[in-house]
């Protein structure tokens, strides 16, 4: 059943749609699946054996301790999202992911296996590069919007690039379960836990944002948040 579930999850991934059942059955050999629950730590930057990791189901954080010791979130991942040593020369120093939602699953590659697999087939090795080019890009877009855009338009991007991921579609309102404290929400957008419960707060009066208990939370238009 293992060995099924990691064909049909690699065969149904964007990244493989393009490879014979052949190739996908030789990525299959050189997988391998993991199980992780809320919390749980599940990749460090400093390990001695690169990985390649994909998501296959749940939501996790990548982050940092900045020099304070305190925890910077460079990206929030979701289901399809490839992270870990992503290049033959990645060194991602004191990276590591933990789990943000009740349970992941993963599907994950050593690198020096997985590039393996990239150098025999040019035309994965293209898509695969595409993929990385788009994680940086997404970096570059994330840093200069913390270079040029003031703390409430960062929060308010912050909702709407959540929503984009996690959010079902209710009449015309966005509902999704906010898997992420305010604490996490100021980590990832470099502002201060205070002025982003004063900003939320401000979107709740505004009729911006609806919380509904603690983590259900509805975006009525998000066209005027």
């Amino acid at each position: 059943m293992i060995e099924e579930n990691k064909y049909w999850y690699i065969k149904n991934h964007k990244l493989f749609e393009q490879l014979t059942d052949s190739e996908v059955g030789e990525l299959c050999i050189i997988s391998n699946m993991k199980n992780a629950i809320k919390n749980d730590l599940i990749f460090f930057s400093e390990s001695e054996i690169k990985k390649v990791y994909i998501l296959k189901l749940g939501t996790i954080k990548i982050c940092r301790e900045d020099a304070k010791g305190r925890e910077i979130i460079s990206e929030i991942l979701t289901e399809g999202d490839i992270f870990g040593h992503i290049n033959s020369d990645s060194n991602n120093k004191m990276e590591y992911a933990k789990v943000i939602s009740d349970n992941v699953k993963l599907c994950f590659f050593e690198q020096i296996n997985f590039l393996k697999v990239l150098k025999s087939n040019p035309n994965l090795s293209l898509k695969y590069s595409d993929t990385v080019n788009e994680k940086l890009l997404s970096f570059k877009q994330k840093y200069e919007d913390l270079i040029f855009k003031d703390v409430n338009t960062r929060v308010t991007d912050f909702f709407k690039r959540y929503a984009s991921y996690h959010a079902k579609k209710v009449n015309n309102a966005l509902e999704m379960e906010m898997m992420l404290t305010h604490q996490e929400i100021a980590d990832y957008t470099a502002a201060s836990r205070q002025s982003v419960t004063t900003i939320i707060n401000k979107l709740i009066e505004d009729g911006k944002l609806i919380y509904e208990g603690r983590k259900k939370v509805i975006i009525p238009n998000v066209n005027s948040l």
